[in-house]
């Protein structure tokens, strides 16, 4: 089934929608399962993106955003690919979902041009001795006011912090990121320790708008682990026990209720 027409999903079969029909501008989603659940917030806009369903039991969830989604997402089937509100995306992101991973991804992010998040090779690599194989998908957590560069590929495994920054050309596999970090290279690696950004951009700055901004005496970019603070790994897990219902509930009423410092990371 094609959708070209937000108001399409109120008459899905074998699949549902929840929430607020969403506009689609030259956008696309198809679906080629069962049991799957899209569920858009109000004020979701989808600019020149194609959705691409290619399996049973999998949700998208895609929340309200002052910004279009610019997004080409493949979900392969038993997926959970959640993002949350107001993020910018500054060019087409590319999602690609596979053997039952998910992908979760936090408020407020910067989504620089050709920014792609993989949580699996594809392909199957073995050892050659034991013949046991090497590269397992992984799920991917990506979360709150998050800067990711231009040309940065998130692959499987890796956990961003609340508050980060991932460098342009930035290649990260499996990796940890601390909240408020700096990682950039190939592969990615530590750059700064304790650092914070805000969106705006310097490109008419003169140079009394740059001295004004040279402090910024704000912490509400900075993000510590609390009472309200996700275990990445918990949460992977517990997904994956939930029936596709289950796991649209908990999203719905757990992490998107979550507090500041919900995707923290230490």
């Amino acid at each position: 089934m094609q959708i070209t027409d937000g108001r399409d999903l109120l008459n899905l079969k074998d699949n549902k929608f929840a929430g607020s029909v969403p506009k689609l501008k030259n956008s696309q989603i198809n679906i080629h399962g069962r049991n799957n659940i899209i569920a858009c917030e109000k004020n979701v806009s989808l600019w020149n993106s194609r959705i691409d369903f290619h399996g049973d039991n999998s949700v998208l969830y895609l929340s309200s955003n002052d910004f279009d989604y610019a997004l080409n997402i493949s979900i392969n089937g038993n997926n959970i690919c959640f993002i949350g509100k107001n993020n910018y995306f500054n060019g087409m992101t590319t999602i690609v979902l596979s053997e039952s991973k998910n992908v979760i991804i936090g408020a407020d992010c910067m989504f620089s041009y050709d920014v792609s998040i993989r949580v699996s090779d594809v392909h199957l690599i073995y050892h050659t001795k034991t013949k046991e194989r090497l590269n397992f998908s992984k799920s991917i957590f990506i979360g709150d006011h998050v800067w990711l560069g231009q040309h940065a590929m998130i692959l499987k495994g890796t956990r961003i912090g609340s508050g980060s920054i991932i460098g342009a050309g930035s290649i990260a596999s499996n990796k940890t990121v601390p909240s408020n970090t700096t990682f950039a290279g190939s592969p990615a690696r530590l750059t700064k320790k304790n650092t914070f950004w805000i969106g705006y951009s310097v490109h008419p700055w003169d140079d009394e708008t740059t001295l004004k901004y040279s402090r910024y005496n704000d912490d509400s970019f900075v993000y510590e682990k609390d009472e309200d603070t996700f275990d990445f790994e918990d949460v992977d897990l517990y997904l994956d026990s939930l029936t596709t219902l289950q796991a649209f509930n908990y999203i719905k009423f757990h992490i998107v209720t979550a507090g500041k410092n919900r995707f923290a990371l230490k």
